[in-house]
């Protein structure tokens, strides 16, 4: 486990260099790269979801069926079913 947290830390500490290395301009640019690109997937997000708020399709709410009810069938018997068809519960 060590290794893996050694191996961990050597790249992050590799890529820190890197970025130090980086003119200021360019790392500028960079964050506003990476900023513009979050700032248009929110608004996409949003964008997305009052579409999908203002569609105004109705949503079927209803009780769960269970298949075995269905099929008037049931994959195991009760223990309460069970004991009523049992002559004084023996």
């Amino acid at each position: 486990m060590k290794n893996i947290r050694t191996a961990i830390d050597n790249e992050l500490d590799k890529l820190d260099l890197r970025w130090r290395n980086l003119p200021v301009k360019k790392q500028i640019r960079y964050v506003l790269y990476l900023f513009a690109f979050y700032l248009l997937m929110g608004v996409g997000v949003l964008v997305k979801v009052f579409y999908d708020l203002g569609r105004g399709d109705k949503i079927d709410i209803s009780h769960i069926e269970v298949p075995a009810v269905i099929h008037n069938e049931s994959s195991q018997k009760d223990s309460v079913t069970n004991s009523k068809h049992m002559e004084n519960g023996r």
